[in-house]
């Protein structure tokens, strides 16, 4: 086992039970246990574990995110040249779309210039923008918006009825935003908007998520997916990504797609 999926999994277990003991790892790993010190000092090098007598603990803790119209403007560069690749090289005309809610979304709704496109949302605001670029004559098509519980703060639909709708559909494509990617997990802030994503992922043949290099190596609150779930993963050009991440995504055969910030 390489030393970067060794370290993988001892992370993974540090987060999945709040510690790791040295002497129960090298044993479930089957190495040794100087074999595991070394694992965890780099580790903890990295700030992504603390030592304490006899193992480690999490540095990591859930992020809390800033209000949505905070988040909005937060990271715009990189926001932007993702959402432009996503447009530019994984939407064709014809393709039918479900497009979850969030800051990266609006941008790139507002991106978007295919022809023929039905797009399915929970997004007030995607919908709103994307209903202005049809008028426009930017693009062309259909666009449905999920019914449900209105959440006012973070301009989202929710609840039973929105998930009655998806169930009616089947997309070509998904595009879904994140608050957080830490090892394989997939994770947002908020539990209702996290159902509405794993429902999207369960009704598309391709999924595509879309995170800036923050995102990367943070908790969130809900787990909406594991990444073997999705197809692919869009962030920004930076050196922020790690071979580590880059490899977790490799062994899980999701393509990792790097936006080039000009």
């Amino acid at each position: 086992m390489l030393a970067s999926e060794r370290q993988r999994l001892i992370k993974e277990h540090a987060l999945i039970y709040g510690q790791v003991s040295i002497p129960e790892i090298a044993q479930k790993l089957n190495v040794s246990v100087e074999t595991i010190r070394r694992d965890i000092n780099i580790l903890c090098q990295k700030n992504i574990l603390k030592k304490v007598h006899g193992g480690a603990v999490p540095v990591q803790v859930p992020v809390r995110e800033d209000a949505y119209d905070i988040r909005y403007y937060k990271n715009q560069r990189e926001k932007s040249v993702i959402a432009e690749y996503i447009a530019s090289n994984m939407i064709d005309d014809n393709d039918s779309i479900a497009i979850s809610s969030g800051s990266t979304m609006e941008i790139l709704a507002g991106s978007i210039s295919k022809r023929n496109l039905v797009i399915v949302t929970n997004s007030i605001n995607v919908a709103s923008i994307l209903q202005k670029r049809i008028r426009q004559n930017i693009m062309s098509g259909e666009v449905i918006i999920l019914g449900g519980t209105i959440h006012p703060d973070e301009h989202y639909t929710s609840g039973v009825f929105a998930l009655e709708m998806l169930k009616k559909f089947s997309f070509t494509k998904a595009f879904l935003g994140a608050s957080a990617v830490s090892d394989r997990d997939l994770m947002t802030s908020n539990i209702d908007e996290g159902v509405i994503m794993t429902a999207m992922i369960n009704h598309s043949k391709f999924c595509c998520v879309a995170a800036d290099s923050s995102k990367f190596d943070v908790r969130s609150t809900y787990k909406y997916a594991d990444i073997a779930e999705i197809d692919a993963i869009v962030t920004e050009e930076s050196d922020r990504i790690s071979e580590e991440i880059l490899m977790t995504f490799k062994s899980a055969n999701v393509a990792f797609h790097k936006a080039p910030i000009t």
